[in-house]
């Protein structure tokens, strides 16, 4: 994951107006200001283990170049973050329930797939090497896998 010019000098003004001490470094509870400050609302465990994931020096504090390395993360992890809320949803929308329980009938999958979308992909045969159980019933960790292939 790699941040932009832009959000590279955001991070640095961000980076600056938190070093309230100018040690060039900051410690987690300067951490906690900067990333509510940019709409984030982290736990102290959570504070912690950013630090603890890019203190190359095991200072207790990280620099510019440290901090640089919880935002690229914070943002991987957001980024993810959409992808299974997306996932969630094309599930819901083909049958299933947003907690990731029920399932996702055979039949409306491939007409979906076939008459929907007109996609002309051998939809049969997906679903024959994920559905595990031969039901004819996707489930979430199913459709998760038919959709990432």
């Amino acid at each position: 994951m790699v941040l932009t010019q832009e959000e590279i000098d955001g991070c640095r003004e961000a980076f600056l107006a938190f070093d309230k001490d100018r040690s060039g470094t900051i410690d987690v509870w300067e951490l906690r200001q900067v990333l509510e400050a940019m709409g984030q609302k982290p736990t102290e465990e959570e504070l912690f283990q950013m630090i603890s994931e890019v203190d190359d020096n095991m200072s207790g504090s990280i620099d510019f170049g440290e901090f640089l390395k919880v935002i690229e993360n914070q943002k991987e992890r957001a980024e993810n973050f959409d992808d299974e809320n997306d996932m969630i949803d094309a599930f819901v929308a083909c049958g299933g329930k947003s907690n990731k329980e029920g399932h996702v009938k055979r039949e409306t999958l491939v007409r979906i797939i076939k008459q929907d979308f007109g996609l002309t992909i051998d939809i049969e045969e997906l679903i024959n090497k994920i559905d595990s159980d031969g039901s004819g019933e996707i489930e979430f960790d199913e459709f998760k896998i038919l959709l990432s292939s």
